[in-house]
């Protein structure tokens, strides 16, 4: 009660004066009804707002499919090899239009000797044929040598467990970045594992997504093969993608009974696809032969 005595009277007189303004404002206001029929938004409007809403303001980011993602990666590296190719033509053509510059040069000098040693002197045919020699020999050595193609030289198709599986893809892939790794929850799988867990750690300062389909491919004589699913995925299941936290791991599974697999081949690896970058994590199956010769001759040692 004090404090409200002791309120200032020109303060009062203000609020009054405030709410009496405010009410005189609010009067121009027409009701809601009046305002729909004085304005109607267009369509273009309300989908304009109904699609801020949805984003909460922040642009839409267009994230590649898994399909368009390898399309991607693979026009990449094909333009990749195609300038390294023309490159090595171009390195081989400078390389041979200087040789060819420098014979011509020793054959000039040797014609002008020729003019100017006596006219009884004997002809050297040697010396043309040991540079005809050089020459063929730095031709020959100008020539880059053939490289081993390894997957290049396998078969597009094999058989496999009764059915024929295709070359894959990408023959070489990291297990890991400097930002990104995955990493199989064992190297050697036991034969009765109803599936195989990946783990996916993002040591990176930001999110990645990665696509939570992966893929099983097998190492038959050198060369790395896809291994189908009995029941392929659906489109929406290998499109899912999965946001994961920077500092954070995913665990995600290969479940083995959809799979026809040889438990004796040599390896097998788990192919993760993440947002511009894919990984693989390699493994093999238990071999309760190679175990027992083990033991045994640990036991004889």
């Amino acid at each position: 009660m004090r404090e409200a005595d002791k309120r200032d009277p020109k303060e009062e007189l203000l609020a009054e004066a405030l709410d009496a303004c405010m009410e005189e404002q609010l009067s121009f206001i027409p009701p809601e009804c009046e305002i729909v029929r004085m304005h109607t938004f267009s369509q273009e409007f309300r989908e304009y707002m109904e699609k801020l809403l949805k984003t909460q303001g922040r642009p839409e980011r267009r994230i590649l499919t898994r399909k368009e993602f390898i399309y991607s990666f693979n026009k990449i590296a094909a333009s990749i090899l195609i300038v390294l190719a023309v490159g090595g033509m171009m390195a081989g053509v400078l390389v041979s239009v200087s040789r060819s510059g420098a014979k011509s040069s020793s054959e000039m000098a040797a014609e002008t000797a020729d003019e100017t040693a006596p006219a009884d002197a004997p002809a050297s045919e040697e010396a043309p044929a040991e540079e005809t020699e050089a020459g063929a020999a730095g031709t020959w050595e100008a020539e880059a040598p053939a490289e081993d193609a390894g997957a290049g030289t396998a078969p597009e198709h094999v058989e496999f467990m009764g059915g024929r599986i295709f070359l894959a893809d990408n023959q070489s892939l990291p297990e890991k970045t400097e930002v990104v790794k995955t990493l199989v929850n064992s190297p050697v799988i036991s034969r009765d594992a109803e599936s195989v867990k990946v783990t996916i750690g993002n040591m990176d300062e930001y999110p990645i997504y990665y696509y939570k389909a992966m893929d099983l491919e097998v190492l038959v004589d050198g060369a790395w093969y896809l291994v189908p699913p009995e029941e392929a995925p659906t489109e929406e299941e290998e499109n899912h993608l999965v946001r994961l936290e920077p500092g954070m791991a995913q665990d995600e599974e290969i479940f083995l009974e959809n799979y026809r697999l040889d438990y004796d081949a040599q390896m097998y690896r788990a192919v993760t696809y993440l947002d511009g970058l894919i990984l693989c994590s390699q493994f093999c199956f238990e071999n309760p032969e190679e175990d027992l010769e083990e033991a045994l001759e640990q036991t004889w040692e």
